[in-house]
């Protein structure tokens, strides 16, 4: 994996590739589109490098690793706020309950207040390709921050963000 920039951000959204292996014989899980990481390598990430004094970050997990995702952020130095939530308007894979909705913790750094109180924690938006999040998280943090922002495990560029990832 490529090395993180030396810079500081005051939002940091990240993806990682959770371990998240399913389907049995059949591969219907991440595993099926790229590489996964264990937790512990997702902890031991130098995210706190990149986080300035004051950072918000946005941290995606999957059900089956929410647990992990609160270990994650406390390792890269966040306390943990809320969380958002992505409602789909198609229903997933699952064994007890087939998931239809993705959860984005949300913890910061510092004191930092949103340039706006609007914002709500729900956003209903249709699924698209494998992993691929919404436009409107983005969209969201814009509304509420106007810092330096990174996004991690990056599949694509955006305007005024910096990206790292495999896939960019």
């Amino acid at each position: 994996m490529m090395d993180l920039p030396n810079k500081k951000y005051r939002v940091i959204y990240a993806d990682p590739p959770w371990n998240e292996q399913g389907g049995g014989k059949i591969k219907r899980g991440a595993d099926r589109h790229y590489k996964l990481m264990k937790t512990k390598d997702i902890k031991e990430l130098p995210v706190s490098n990149l986080a300035d004094k004051e950072c918000w970050l946005f941290l995606w997990v999957t059900n089956n690793f929410l647990k992990d995702g609160l270990e994650v952020m406390e390792e890269w130095g966040f306390t943990y706020v809320t969380n958002l939530v992505w409602a789909k308007n198609t229903i997933g894979l699952g064994y007890y309950f087939r998931g239809q909705h993705e959860i984005c913790l949300f913890g910061k750094k510092g004191q930092m207040k949103p340039k706006s109180r609007s914002e709500s924690t729900l956003v209903t938006a249709k699924k698209s390709k494998h992993s691929k999040k919404p436009e409107e998280f983005y969209e969201k943090i814009e509304a509420l921050n106007s810092g330096p922002k990174i996004e991690l495990f990056a599949r694509n560029t955006r305007e005024g963000w910096d990206s790292w990832g495999n896939e960019v």
